[in-house]
């Protein structure tokens, strides 16, 4: 077997992360590529959660991986490899929503499924849903987007974590590298101050 054919082969093996890794840190593309290939979705996917806007979702994601690309050689492996590509990625959508606060007339309003809306009566409230069903929809979750942002960007990544992708105090520990008591100190403060973020924008509950 050639080089070449060898190397084929073993680019196919998406559980060799490590040798991916060192061959993707020489500038090997096609490593780089296989590397990312498992997370690409999970990227997308708390994208598109957070930001509730597939365009917006696919441009952060993307973002995200040619980021990693050029960032690379300076991953030193003091976490998973998808634990910092995460953080990249929260970063971007971090920056888009802080950046949809101070400027919304740049985004197009979502409709509930995260969709853009092309047309008005897309934003009219459904006839058949009681009032508290149509405020706690879009508007709501408008809001708890809103409010994530004006929280401390370490904040912001705690609550992503623990109330987004739904992780344990033991997995928000080693994602954050701090013991699983600073997690719930931490985790308790951003609770607070979301809730009074949410009080000031005017939230029910």
């Amino acid at each position: 077997m050639s080089r070449r054919s060898s190397s084929s082969a073993r680019l196919k093996n998406p559980k060799d992360e490590a040798w991916l890794l060192t061959r993707a840190k020489r500038g090997d593309r096609r490593a780089f590529a296989a590397l990312i290939e498992p997370y690409r979705e999970r990227i997308y996917a708390t994208a598109v959660r957070l930001l509730g806007n597939h365009d917006d979702a696919t441009e952060v994601a993307q973002d995200a991986i040619v980021r990693t690309f050029w960032k690379i050689t300076g991953f030193q492996g003091k976490a998973r490899f998808y634990t910092w590509l995460y953080r990249i990625a929260l970063n971007l959508c971090y920056r888009r929503l802080e950046r949809r606060r101070r400027e919304p007339q740049l985004f197009q309003p979502v409709t509930e499924n995260g969709d853009e809306a092309s047309r008005p009566e897309e934003l009219l409230p459904d006839p058949s849903a009681s009032p508290q069903e149509q405020v706690a929809s879009d508007e709501t979750v408008g809001l708890v987007r809103q409010a994530l942002t004006a929280l401390p960007r370490r904040e912001f990544q705690i609550l992503v974590l623990r109330e987004f992708e739904e992780l344990s105090y033991e997995e928000v520990a080693r994602h954050l590298h701090v013991p699983k008591g600073t997690v719930m100190s931490r985790l308790h403060r951003a609770r607070v101050a979301l809730a009074k973020e949410l009080r000031r924008l005017g939230a029910q509950g």
